[in-house]
């Protein structure tokens, strides 16, 4: 798509409200953490997939559903919006 063919590889900053808390990284499971974001207004809501390592899970770990929240990582346009690597910027 045109989004992969732009984002593809780039770090991108989205802000949204987690789905749910974030699922936080277990030892040997590629010690990767998720919080799925979705936009306020879109229905149905477009999802970003937003993954973390270790040494974010304790920033990541304060996040409640229902907060909007602002991220930023490398996109990976494979399995829809994807972001690698993110660092939580803040929370509102």
């Amino acid at each position: 798509t045109d989004v992969r063919i732009k984002y593809d590889g780039k770090e991108i900053t989205v802000s949204g409200y987690p789905a749910e808390a974030a699922i936080m990284p277990r030892p040997g499971d590629d010690d990767q953490g998720l919080v799925l974001l979705e936009e306020k207004d879109r229905k149905p809501a477009q999802q970003v997939a937003c993954w973390f390592s270790w040494d974010q899970a304790e920033q990541f770990s304060t996040i409640k559903s229902g907060q909007f929240i602002t991220v930023k990582g490398i996109f990976n346009g494979e399995a829809g919006a994807d972001l690698r690597f993110c660092k939580l910027v803040k929370i509102e």
